[in-house]
């Protein structure tokens, strides 16, 4: 079943379940139904439209810092605050950074989710020759698997690849706009290999909060 299939299906089903018009369509269940539209277009994961970050039950640092964070888009959008979520698998850097993305399409704001392997892909393959462009110039920016497992092992792709996100940071850092990568990767400045491992270390140093992530693989304990 396709995103749009599941935004069709979720839009009917809001307002089927909507207490205030019982289904008959009302001002409440169409703005719902418009901000899943927004996620659906942002590329957002269809896990996370529904559900809130108030929810997170994970690092306590992590979800009041990420709450304030939601609670204060504008303010985050207006300094360009970027930040790096790392830590092990299910602990809630997805989650965290799709809950800001959506507030902020809340505010009105522009933004996109990608995969780093959706990135990769679009860039090698020549699917969307735009798509660096593109992604510098949106409002918020979240990158997820920010991990050099998706680099095909060879010079030129990791050339290809290294140029093109150096740009594409390095555009985003200077013009202010807010940039969320997550990655499981420990050895964070090694995804980018030689001259780009270098260039990305220091666009860290200085554009990106890091936050490691701890707590154990929640998506296991909720099963």
């Amino acid at each position: 079943m396709s995103n749009q299939t599941k935004l069709l299906r979720l839009s009917e089903l809001t307002q089927k379940n909507c207490t205030k018009c019982l289904g008959s369509g009302c001002n409440a269940c169409g703005i719902q139904i418009s901000r899943l539209q927004k996620y659906y277009e942002a590329n957002i994961p269809v896990n996370y439209w529904n559900i809130s970050f108030k929810d997170y039950k994970g690092d306590a640092d992590f979800r009041d810092l990420v709450r304030a964070k939601i609670e204060n888009i504008d303010s985050v959008f207006d300094k360009g605050e970027s930040f790096l979520f790392a830590g092990n698998l299910g602990v809630g850097k997805t989650y965290a950074i799709s809950s800001m993305l959506k507030m902020a399409l809340c505010k009105d704001y522009s933004a996109k989710y990608y995969s780093m392997v959706e990135i990769i892909n679009s860039i090698l393959t020549g699917s969307d020759s735009q798509i660096i462009k593109k992604l510098s110039e949106v409002d918020f920016l979240a990158i997820d698997e920010f991990d050099n497992r998706w680099i095909f092992p060879s010079e030129k792709s990791e050339q290809i690849f290294g140029s093109s996100m150096e740009f594409l940071l390095r555009t985003r850092f200077q013009n202010m706009l807010p940039t969320f990568l997550a990655t499981n990767n420990s050895e964070i400045d090694e995804i980018l290999s030689g001259s780009y491992a270098r260039s990305f270390s220091s666009l860290r140093n200085q554009y990106l909060k890091t936050i490691y992530v701890s707590g154990k693989d929640y998506r296991k304990v909720a099963r």
